[in-house]
């Protein structure tokens, strides 16, 4: 080495004297690597949510339990579908004699979806309440597509428990092979601790106190006994086809035989919490955003040549 260094020194040849320029040469024009900014994550993570935090919610239930018209209703409700395109929405539906399904098509988007009245996917949406803002997944109901109802629900943060309450309509999704309760036991054991129980089509029981009951009494007891606590499970009596008790609170005028009995606990003389003010006392779950990130693979699509 000795040796070398000497050589290089004293006498070298051409060739290494070409070398050493070249090298000096290619160092000058070189540009300096600016260091990149680092990015402080829980700071521009409070930035974006300092106005409404957002919420990951899942819908989920049996099938038929209405759960594609009550959340298209509360979308219009709260305006994120203009009245020209629910127009267009119930005069195509009535064309192929589905004009009760014109609120699901807000979400079910597919041709064969609407054909066939059965959501298929996961129909995603967006919108916001008071205090939130609200990622949509409407699971499906059916059990053939319990996959996709489990993709979805593996991103919720809450959810809502749609059940329908009409003579039959729950017992045919509680009992025997029905989709209520493997939902409910599905998405707690995906992580989801905060739950609503909408008590769908009541006003077919003509918005009867006594089957609102009946229905929420056993599925405290069930739903206790899947590990949900019962602090954080709460029930609101709705229609999703007629839009009763989804956006707004019901008057005495509009329902009076709901409002003879749906109080607010905390003023007997108001009416209860509709949907969207129960969803919206949701707590925050913990975000582990200073945590080295992860991204869930929910599907993939194999190109071929």
């Amino acid at each position: 080495l000795a040796k070398g260094v000497a050589r290089l020194k004293v006498g070298g040849d051409d060739n290494d004297d070409q070398a050493v320029s070249s090298g000096a040469e290619s160092a000058e024009i070189t540009p300096a690597v600016t260091p990149k900014r680092r990015i402080d994550v829980v700071a521009e993570y409070s930035v974006h949510q300092k106005n409404r935090e957002t919420l990951n919610l899942v819908v989920v239930g049996h099938v038929d339990a209405g759960k594609s018209t009550l959340m298209g209703h509360v979308l219009y409700a709260l305006g994120q579908v203009n009245e020209r395109t629910m127009k267009k929405f119930e005069r195509d539906a009535e064309k192929i004699g589905k004009g009760s399904f014109a609120f699901a098509w807000v979400l079910d988007e597919t041709d064969e979806e609407r054909s066939r009245g059965v959501t298929m996917d996961i129909a995603t949406s967006a919108f916001s309440t008071q205090h939130r803002k609200f990622t949509l997944l409407d699971a499906p109901g059916h059990r053939d597509f319990v996959p996709n109802m489990i993709s979805g629900a593996s991103r919720a943060d809450v959810a809502i428990l749609v059940v329908d309450a009409s003579t039959g309509g729950f017992e045919s999704g509680f009992d025997g092979n029905g989709q209520t309760r493997e939902h409910a036991i599905l998405i707690r054991s995906l992580g989801v601790r905060q739950l609503v129980v909408a008590v769908n089509k009541l006003d077919v029981v003509e918005w009867s106190e006594t089957r609102y009951l009946e229905i929420t009494n056993r599925l405290v007891d069930f739903l206790t006994g899947c590990g949900y606590v019962k602090e954080d499970v709460r029930f609101a009596p709705v229609s999703g086809l007629k839009g009763v008790n989804l956006a707004h609170r019901i008057t005495a005028d509009g329902t009076p035989e709901l409002a003879s009995w749906y109080h607010d606990k905390d003023s007997a003389s108001e009416p209860g919490p509709c949907l969207v003010e129960l969803i919206d006392t949701f707590a925050m779950p913990e975000r582990p955003v200073s945590k080295p990130f992860r991204l869930a693979v929910t599907d993939f699509f194999k190109g071929g040549t």
